[in-house]
């Protein structure tokens, strides 16, 4: 029989303890709850689209003359947006065409846009009757938005996405000059006593509006949750002490 040396004994005993020691504390030790994230769903719906036309106009501008050598200019502002188009009729009586057939007067109005483009035109008052009437027609979205159907939560939701994907305000409230000169058309000695011609100007417009219809309903993947539960806990705490014993250490292979 061997016998072991004090120190050898010592070192024994130091190792023995050590072991049982870390095997405790593996026994001890439980991992913590890993919370595992769930994909919750959301409910969406899918609303139809559709587009329709909306006519209007402004008052219509009265008392308005241009006098020969002095046009006439005036402000318009239409608060709409989205546009389709715009529409300005100018009309006039000549009040002093000799016998209603000469010296007929020529009226052009001058539209400048908020782009700061121009459009013209120009009509004579016509023989017998004086009076002249002619229309610069102006278009702005010749076509509504290709837009069919929108998903959302609710319709107000839908309405709110509409009006952030299309909003077009190029055009509204924003000054349009519409200018009216005149050409006298009689001839000395008659012109002198021709002043120039009242007029009244329309103004007509049109623009886009929109109505959603619901249509589809369904669910859509809306992320992570945090708010976790942890009622189908399916964690699993290793028998480290059987492991330990069977082994001799405390890590799972």
């Amino acid at each position: 029989m061997i016998s072991l040396r004090r120190n050898d004994k010592i070192i024994i005993i130091v190792g023995v303890i050590i072991l049982l020691v870390a095997g405790i504390g593996v026994a001890l030790y439980s991992s913590p709850n890993v919370k595992t994230p769930f994909i919750t769903q959301t409910t969406w719906t899918t609303y139809s689209v559709s587009w329709r036309t909306v006519d209007d106009s402004l008052p219509q501008i009265t008392d308005l003359h241009a006098s020969k050598g002095s046009p006439l200019s005036t402000i318009i502002r239409i608060d709409q947006t989205n546009l389709k188009s715009i529409s300005f009729r100018l009309k006039w009586v000549d009040d002093k065409a000799l016998l209603r057939r000469f010296g007929l007067d020529t009226l052009t109005l001058d539209v400048t846009t908020p782009l700061n483009k121009t459009i013209s035109d120009s009509g004579t008052s016509a023989k017998k009757t004086k009076a002249g009437d002619f229309t610069i027609n102006i278009s702005i979205l010749p076509t509504p938005p290709q837009i069919n159907s929108i998903q959302a939560n609710n319709t107000a939701e839908a309405g709110a996405m509409l009006q952030s994907l299309f909003k077009d305000d190029s055009w509204s409230g924003k000054p349009i000059n519409a200018t009216v000169s005149v050409k006298i058309g009689e001839h000395f000695p008659f012109k002198f006593r021709d002043k120039g011609n009242g007029f009244t100007l329309d103004v007509n417009y049109s623009y886009y509006t929109y109505a959603i219809q619901e249509n589809i309903t369904g669910t859509g993947l809306d992320g992570l949750s945090d708010d976790l539960s942890l009622d189908n806990d399916t964690s699993w705490t290793p028998p480290y002490m059987s492991m330990i014993i069977g082994t001799g250490c405390g890590r799972y292979i």
